[in-house]
Parts: C-alpha cells; structure tokens; sequence
C-alpha cells in the first residue's frame, strides 16, 4: 500500500501517522479557534445573532440531542460486534488450530523451527525469506547464462528481468524491516510499514517472468519461482490477519474514548443551554462578545464526539481503501508495475 495522501505532510499525519488523540486535540481547538474570525470579521451581525438567545440554545440543544443518539448508535454497534466474537469452544479450537498450522507452514517457509511471536518479528522475517529467494533465484539464473536459449543482448531478457526483480525487492525489503525495526510493539507504525511492502507488485512480475520465460528456467529456478510466490502469499495472509486485529483494536479504541468525550459533554452542553436561556453570560473583551466566546466552547464541545469519531473513521478508512485488494492485483497507480517491467 503506498501511504501517500493528499495534503501532504499536514495530510499524511491526520489521515495515517498521527496519534489519533492528538488528532482529536487538534481538531477541537481548530473547530474553537474557526469561532473568532467570526466575532471579528462581522461583529454586528453575530451581536445580532446571539442577542436572540433562543436561536443558541436550539443549536445546542440540537446536537446534544445527536450527541445522545450518536452514543447510543455506537454502543450498540459495539454490542453487536463483541457478541460476533462469543462462540462455542469447538470453534475457537477451530480458530486455534488454524492459527498454529499457519504458523507451521510459514516455518517452512522462513527455515526456522519457532517463528516469532512478535507481529513486527514476524513479517521480518517473511520479507527477509523472500529477499533470500530471489537472491537463490538470480544466483540460478547466473548459472544458466551460458545455456543457448538465453539472449543476454537483448533488453527485458531473462538476466535483466531478475536482476531488476532482485533490486526492486533488495531496495523494498530494506525499507520495510526499518520501518518495522523502529515500530512498537501493537502499534499502527507496524501496519503502516507491512501495507507498504508491495507484494502485488512482485507477484506480478513472477507471474510474468514465468509467462516470458518458462521454457527457459530449469526446475530449480522454476521451484524458487513457487517458493517466491507462495513466501509472498503468506506475507499478504499474515499482514491481513495484523491487519484485522488492528481494525478490531481501533474499533475499541473508538468505543472507549467517544464514550469518556460524550458524558462530558452531554454535561457540559446541558449546562450551556440552561446558561444561555438565563442569560448569565454578558459584555465583551477585545471586541469580541463574551456569548460567542461561551457559544462556541459549548459548540465545540457538543461536536467533541462526532471529532473523535471523524478522527478515528478517516484512519480506517484510509487504511481499507488502500488494502482493497487482496491478490496479485495493483489498484495504486505508483509506477512500481513499470519500474519492474525489466
């Protein structure tokens, strides 16, 4: 998945990087803030506004009421989601099993008796058996170049194929296990690095290296072609699998945090309303009304959960519409399929 997004840097750390706390923190203070050009720009009329008192308290009184629906949508969406996970013991030995024959076979696949426990560890060494392959496989094909169906002259041949799949993995490879060198364990920096290896990529360029060039491999070559292709399976299996337990995770993360943000401001809202309506709050400093000061801290904390909802959804959604694909399809556009087209 290549995490490159609109907006840039700005962009890149609310939509992937940034904690998303810090990007509700963020985004409160950027909804308050946006209040004082109003107060400012066009002082009479918003006077005017806030002179009608009812006109605030019916905003507010309006999203305190999404407030309270929004909640309750959540938590019930959350509800449902924690009883999908209640099921009887044969099928979470199912579950088990299935999770252990997995790891068996990607043993296999990376020469270890225990593969690692840790997620990071884990597509480490998956990348790095891939690297290992293609290296196996260049290293064949080198001791095929004096075979005479081979024409080294000739561009996009056999040798030139493999030694630009073998750059393009070495280089990929290297930039993916640093990014998981650096990651913490559980974190979305993990995630972030495995959705940017890109297996499609290589797996389409064995498959067309096998189409071009099949009659000329000899079967060991042609059985690192399966190995390649079955190592970079597992890494798309193993990194859709993080990827679930990740989504699984935010979703709670979610859950938990609208839900300590949404008291609070159900309070915070309904003491605003009954403010407003007494008329508690009069005058102004530096030009700018002391109502529209309270109004739009009570606005800004009324829209506090759908920020922290917003926050968290454009995460995920990002994360989902960059992983559509699930085989050796490429519907990111990045120029990786020319760069490997040898």
């Amino acid at each position: 998945m290549n995490t490159d997004v609109p907006g840039g840097r700005v962009g890149r750390w609310l939509l992937v990087t940034g904690s998303r706390r810090h990007v509700i923190l963020a985004l409160v203070l950027a909804v308050y803030v946006a209040m004082f050009p109003l107060g400012i720009i066009a002082p009479d009329g918003v006077n005017a506004l806030l002179t009608d008192r009812s006109s605030v308290a019916a905003l507010l009184n309006t999203l305190l009421s999404g407030v309270i629906l929004l909640v309750s949508v959540v938590v019930s969406v959350a509800s449902l989601f924690v009883s999908q996970e209640l099921s009887p013991v044969g099928r979470q030995q199912e579950r088990v099993d299935s999770t252990r024959e997995f790891r068996r076979q990607t043993e296999d696949i990376i020469d270890r008796q225990v593969s690692p426990a840790e997620p990071a560890a884990f597509l480490r060494a998956i990348t790095r058996a891939v690297l290992q392959r293609a290296q196996e496989l260049d290293d064949e094909v080198a001791e095929m170049r004096t075979h005479p169906g081979i024409d080294e002259a000739t561009p996009g041949d056999l040798d030139a194929e493999v030694d630009a799949y073998l750059g393009h993995v070495a280089a990929n490879t290297e930039r993916v296990n640093r990014a998981l060198d650096s990651a913490e364990y559980g974190t979305f920096e993990m995630l972030r690095a495995a959705l940017e290896y890109d297996y499609a990529e290589q797996l389409f360029a064995l498959r067309r290296l096998r189409s071009r060039h099949g009659a000329q491999l000899t079967d060991a070559a042609s059985d690192t072609v399966d190995e390649l292709e079955e190592a970079l399976q597992f890494f798309l299996a193993a990194r859709e699998y993080f990827k679930s337990l990740y989504l699984e995770r935010e979703f709670s993360n979610l859950t938990s945090d609208l839900l300590y943000v949404s008291l609070p401001a159900i309070i915070v809202v309904s003491y605003a309303v009954l403010a407003v309506d007494l008329q508690f709050i009069d005058g102004a400093v530096f030009g700018i009304s002391y109502v529209l000061l309270f109004a739009g801290a009570a606005y800004t904390v009324a829209l506090a959960p759908f920020i922290v909802l917003t926050a968290y959804v454009l995460r995920v959604a990002t994360v989902s519409r960059r992983t559509l694909s699930a085989g050796p399809f490429i519907l990111d556009g990045n120029g990786e399929r020319d760069r490997l087209d040898g």
